[in-house]
């Protein structure tokens, strides 16, 4: 069951709202913890029970890992088993079933975001970063929230934990959570949908048969269509948290607008970031200054380590190697002319260099680029779908320099392009602010709801008349 199918919208959500409301607030969870479970078996009928079986062996990791044990070898076995036993899943289906080419077998829905909690809530309660949960069903809603199972946001047990115990209904957030929820339909179903089949066409042909003019029209629609679906996700998650009483963490913050590789990924899926900072980055860096190695190979030893494993819970092959390096020599790079310039200056005696309109279009041009040819090999299935793109890029294998197709899609995807490419930057937030200095609040506020009434009105005549279209993250 997506979150843009009618059977959620018109069914499960109403019927989930009002259970939720009608209970007592002391079973809420309770309801919630059920509600998720249905959720997860409509969309995985014959594989609920990885789900399940991730409950409830995590839930008794964690009650073993509050065991203070004579033998000291206990808990870090208890640890690694556990670690294990969740990425061991995850590899399975990720990488065995790919290996020996198993067909009509897909991972399972949320497996990877799942995993990520129920790894992280182990790590937290080994580091006594948290004291252990007894109480099992607060342990499970953690783990199979059904705002998040598919594709995050990925929350910390300690900010979850917190609301699940003690929230209460605020109307502001209420109808805060339906105007994120308006917006991720926006986004997901009139924005990024629309842009799929110029994109499916582009990235289906020959090399030789793409013109140079569609192939940078179909890349553009690409970095388009994933930051909106995805991100539209994300709305819609949050609008579903906030509904309950929960504020489940924010995911995107322009990332298109960075001026950097590093300010991209810190940007871009920002809790998957806060993730590996805090399980791979921080211990990898730890280690590495326990060993007396300087600072920066600290940084350059823990950054590899994240990447690697980035690449590979993105996907299978060389290319996800090419990916993963890719984007790591990038950042490193960035990381090491930072470190000389900065010590430059300081020798100089010169304080902090203050940025420039030149400087700034540099860096944004930079990192669009960057992002350009990093993301072309995210979309491409092998490294030889890559390099026939980017020949096709360049005109280089005999490709004219635009055709028909070229100018009918343009034609039929101008707007969600143009809206999408407007709203990749903070181009509403500065008009918003703007009106606000200007003494026009009253105005947005009654403009607001016709606006989100339009916005939910087409994205419904979208949902009804539109084919569906999976997120492009249910595949991770």
């Amino acid at each position: 069951m997506s979150f843009t199918s009618l059977e959620f919208i018109f069914i499960f959500l109403p019927v989930c709202l009002a259970g939720y409301y009608l209970f007592p607030k002391r079973f809420r969870n309770y309801f919630l913890l059920a509600a998720s479970l249905i959720f997860y078996a409509a969309g995985e009928p014959k594989r609920m029970y990885i789900l399940l079986l991730g409950i409830v062996v995590n839930y008794v990791v964690g009650l073993l890992l509050s065991v203070k044990y004579k033998a000291s070898f206990i808990r870090p076995l208890i640890l690694v088993l556990s670690i294990a036993y969740n990425f061991g899943i995850l590899f399975y289906y990720k990488y065995l079933m790919a290996r020996y080419g198993v067909s009509n077998v897909t991972l399972p829905l949320g497996l990877s975001f799942f995993t990520f909690r129920t790894v992280s809530y182990c790590l937290d309660v080994y580091w006594d970063m948290m004291p252990v949960n007894k109480n099992p069903a607060e342990v499970a809603l953690y783990i199979s929230f059904f705002p998040q199972i598919s594709m995050g946001p990925i929350s910390r047990y300690t900010d979850l934990i917190k609301e699940m115990r003690e929230r209460s209904f605020d109307a502001g957030d209420f109808f805060e959570g339906i105007k994120r929820i308006i917006m991720g339909l926006f986004k997901k179903l009139v924005i990024a949908d629309m842009l799929v089949p110029a994109i499916d066409l582009c990235f289906g042909m020959e090399p030789s048969e793409r013109s140079v003019s569609f192939a940078w029209l179909g890349l553009i629609a690409f970095l388009v269509q994933l930051y909106f679906d995805f991100m539209g996700y994300t709305d819609i998650a949050i609008g579903l948290g906030r509904l309950f009483g929960f504020h489940l963490p924010e995911n995107f913050d322009h990332p298109y607008a960075a001026s950097s590789v590093t300010d991209f990924w810190n940007t871009w899926h920002m809790t998957l970031g806060a993730w590996v900072r805090s399980y791979i980055y921080i211990p990898i860096f730890r280690a590495c200054q326990g060993k007396k190695f300087k600072k920066l190979t600290c940084y350059l030893l823990a950054s590899l380590g994240v990447w690697l494993f980035m690449g590979a819970w993105h996907g299978v092959g060389t290319k996800m190697i090419f990916y993963s390096l890719y984007y790591y020599f990038l950042i490193a790079g960035e990381r090491i002319v930072a470190d000389r310039r900065k010590a430059r200056r300081k020798k100089l005696g010169l304080g902090k260099a203050s940025k420039t309109l030149p400087s700034t279009i540099g860096a944004h041009v930079y990192l669009i680029v960057a992002v350009f040819f990093g993301q072309l090999l995210f979309k491409c299935e092998s490294m030889g779908q890559y390099g026939g793109y980017l020949k096709s890029l360049f005109g280089l294998a005999g490709n004219a320099l635009t055709q028909a197709e070229t100018s009918f899609y343009l034609t039929q995807n101008l707007l969600p392009l143009a809206v999408g490419i407007i709203c990749s930057f903070p181009v509403v937030p500065y008009i918003l602010d703007k009106l606000k200095a200007g003494g026009k609040e009253r105005m947005i506020n009654i403009l607001a709801p016709v606006i989100y009434g339009v916005m939910l009105v087409v994205s419904l005549a979208f949902a009804f008349t539109g084919t569906y279209r999976s997120f492009v993250y249910f595949q991770f």
